[in-house]
């Protein structure tokens, strides 16, 4: 099941305020995905992933463990593209395979890479937010600061908080069916099976579950005003206007030197004017 990428801590990027990741990558991820050169990407993967490490104080192997298992798919657009990517605009780059009718160019190549590096730059940019940030306090700011109805809010945040309950569950019926001597191997039939088998336990507890969850909310008197009061409150101290202006400067800076160095490539939305 769904497991948090969240890596507990008390690093600077833990204790900004969730919101202040967003704006502060939010510009940059749309900017990211809208270059064609396979320089930027690097540069900005080089960026976020040194923010992430040093003022996350997230360890380099947990980091690695961490992006490892998402990067797994990128290497589909190194495969795929070369040879999909439309002759028109690979039209004139020195052929490196043909195989009638397949016919791989130099620019596919380029393009693939370029692809590839941008995929990786945009997950990179989403982890910083991703691994320092608790959801409850995203959720608490969103209410708080951008004024997400609360009743939204904290209903989403009990039904994220079913995740590791229901994952612990979930163990506990595998474990029950090793007991009863039940094999977990097998091919897909025998996985079919198994989350046949799974299916209507684990159901059963998520809808226990959920309705304890109602009612104690319900006690509470959860949603019967228009507002509410808060144990811990959201704000914008002076480090988080801090990060977000040194964040948005260094990038500016990075595409302003790949601006003058020729390097920065075209504009997806620019390559058609």
């Amino acid at each position: 099941m769904m497991k948090s990428l969240y890596y507990e801590g008390d690093s600077f990027l833990h204790r900004l305020n969730p919101l202040t990741k967003i704006i502060a990558t939010t510009p940059v991820i749309i900017f990211l995905a809208l270059v064609t050169d396979p320089w930027t990407p690097v540069l900005f993967i080089l960026l976020c992933g040194l923010t992430t490490v040093v003022l996350g104080k997230i360890p380099l192997s947990q980091y690695l463990k961490t992006v490892a298992p998402l990067l797994f798919f990128v290497t589909g657009f190194l495969i795929v593209y070369p040879v999909v990517v439309s002759s028109e605009r690979v039209a004139g780059t020195p052929i490196v395979l043909e195989l009638r009718p397949l016919v791989v160019r130099q620019g596919g190549i380029v393009f693939g890479i370029a692809t590839a590096l941008r995929v990786i730059s945009l997950i990179l940019g989403s982890l910083l937010f991703v691994l320092t940030t608790d959801s409850a306090d995203f959720i608490r700011a969103l209410i708080q600061q951008w004024r997400l109805p609360y009743r939204i809010g904290y209903g989403a945040m009990a039904a994220y908080r079913f995740v590791p309950m229901l994952n612990s569950e979930l163990a506990v019926i595998q474990a029950a069916h090793k007991v009863r001597g039940i094999s977990d191997k097998g091919g897909l039939r025998a996985q079919y099976d198994r989350a046949r088998r799974y299916a209507v336990p684990l159901l059963a507890t998520a809808i226990r579950k959920a309705e304890r969850t109602a009612l104690a909310m319900d006690s509470r008197a959860f949603g019967a005003y228009d507002e509410r009061t808060y144990y811990r409150r959201m704000v914008f101290a002076a480090r988080d206007w801090w990060f977000i202006a040194c964040f948005w400067i260094v990038s500016l800076a990075l595409i302003l030197t790949l601006k003058q160095t020729g390097l920065l490539g075209p504009l997806v939305l620019l390559q058609s004017f």
